[in-house]
């Protein structure tokens, strides 16, 4: 917590400051202030999340100094410690929204109590607004809610990192493991970004993945780099503590983007670029512009990246065609990598030994191991039927789900836990049974449910429709019916009446 300490007499800052420096708490003391003009100074540089504050100062009274202050610095808890208790003071302290008011001499127990109570205060405010924050970005990912539904956070800037998951475990077992990690991950950034401006949201893509979104107040940019450089080596840390010989977690960063559509256009193109993990070193934090070099200038590594994961997803999904197709493919794009490039054929082998089995030694010839992929598949055959059956209940279930709570806020992850399994699996078998993605599901259920809405209730306003299906916005919900039947709610509804 970042503190700024203000009163007229150097011992009095001294005093404050050393029993604040004595509590257990992880407190920032920012700046001392001996006047009326240093506090609003430092308080619009510093943004403190606590000061404290003398009344009778040089050049702008304590109470004069908060009403400007605040203006500059709203996040302020601020705390009045002075030696007198005139009423008129307290007052002016209450209607100026001050949290506390100590008498001096102030000791060091009622320090410590309005320390730890102002702490738990702004910690619950803070951890109610990322809440919030995640809970609008997952909405408006999931196609809930519009951009004008986060207009609060028009002038802010953001940026995305996605997570990609490489596993050769059970579906429970690599659950588990990434739920933990996202546990760590982000309890450190209720550590760091203890910021009111700055928000930071862990949310599941469409297709499965994870994605992880901070955004912050382009006034706070120096403090926002600094918070993302220690959040990149936390990760970066992370992934190596977590990295097995059957598990591995690698970070693909966007670039700072000055608006939320940009930053998920470019967590899109992340996720374009994501199967180049297979040729690049394991368990890193990769940022944008070095997938787009690669992209943009290595076209064939593009390709075999993409070949390969291509191969472990049809090998976790039973689709043994696909994924002997895929190894026929393979084999023929490895003849295009100049003998220089035996990094690339390292790393490959390195992908499948996490992902499918180890089994795989990088310094035989590819057409070795090409061979070995051949063998693992044929034993796919066996197995099939009844992990299709499996399946086919698995998808079964998730769709009456769906039919049960289309109306509620539903997203693939919570559906996915329920199942003990990774959301990306759950997508990736719901859109090979069902023909069409998870979030495509819920908006024709949506869709056809809206139908018979209008057609049943005519006297329904097009708002109240638009609520009872899950749509915060009654806008985005006519736009959607438009783009589904080709006409808005108001006019099927008309054209249905004149029949």
């Amino acid at each position: 917590m970042r503190i700024i300490i203000a009163d007229d007499e150097t011992w009095v800052r001294t005093t404050i400051k050393n029993m604040l420096m004595e509590l257990d708490m992880p407190l920032d003391i920012v700046g001392e202030a001996s006047n009326g003009e240093e506090l609003i100074e430092m308080s619009q540089l510093h943004q403190p999340q606590l000061a404290f504050v003398d009344i009778r100062m040089p050049k702008i009274d304590g109470l004069e100094a908060i009403r400007v202050a605040k203006e500059l610095s709203p996040q302020t808890r601020w705390v009045i410690s002075s030696g007198s208790s005139d009423f008129k003071y307290a007052q002016e302290a209450i209607r100026l929204g001050v949290k506390n008011y100590l008498l001096k001499p102030v000791d060091p127990q009622s320090l410590s109590a309005c320390v730890e109570e102002i702490s738990e205060d702004y910690n619950h405010d803070l951890v109610k607004g990322n809440d919030e924050f995640e809970f609008l970005i997952s909405s408006f990912v999931w196609g809930n809610r519009t951009l004008q539904d986060l207009s609060g956070f028009q002038s802010h800037q953001f940026s995305g990192t996605l997570i990609c998951i490489d596993s050769s475990l059970s579906e429970s077992l690599k659950l588990q493991l990434i739920q933990t990690w996202l546990k760590e991950i982000q309890t450190h950034m209720k550590k760091t970004m203890n910021h009111k401006d700055i928000r930071y949201a862990k949310i599941t893509l469409r297709n499965g993945d994870y994605a992880i979104i901070t955004a912050w107040n382009p006034s706070h940019r120096s403090i926002m780099m600094s918070i993302r450089s220690e959040l990149v080596h936390f990760i970066k840390s992370k992934m190596i503590e977590y990295k097995t010989d059957y598990f591995s977690l690698t970070a693909l960063q966007s670039d700072i983007s000055d608006d939320l559509e940009t930053c998920m256009g470019q967590i899109s193109s992340l996720q374009n670029a994501a199967p180049l993990r297979a040729v690049l070193p394991h368990s890193g934090v990769w940022l944008k512009k070095d997938l787009d070099f690669y992209q943009n200038n290595d076209q064939p590594i593009v390709e075999i990246s993409r070949t390969a994961e291509r191969i472990v997803r049809y090998y976790q999904s039973n689709e043994y065609l696909f994924y002997k197709k895929e190894i026929d493919t393979l084999e023929r794009q490895l003849t295009s990598i100049p003998l220089h490039q035996i990094k690339t054929i390292h790393a490959i082998c390195e992908f499948f030994n996490t992902t499918i089995k180890r089994a795989f030694d990088p310094n035989s010839q590819s057409k070795i191991w090409i061979e070995k992929l051949r063998e693992l598949g044929e034993k796919l055959l066996p197995t099939s039927a009844n992990k299709d059956l499996a399946n086919q209940d698995l998808i079964n279930h998730v769709i009456r789900h769906i039919e049960q709570h289309y109306m509620d806020d539903i997203g693939i992850h919570q559906l996915a836990t329920q199942f003990n399994i990774t959301p990306n699996y759950l997508s990736t078998l719901f859109s090979k049974r069902v023909g069409v993605t998870f979030s495509k599901y819920i908006t024709q259920i949506r869709m056809h449910k809206a139908k018979e809405i209008l057609i049943e209730k005519t006297n329904m306003k097009i708002q109240e429709i638009a609520n009872q299906l899950g749509y915060y916005s009654s806008s985005h919900f006519i736009k959607t019916f438009s783009e589904f039947h080709g006409s808005s709610p108001s006019q099927f509804r008309e054209q249905h009446l004149d029949k």
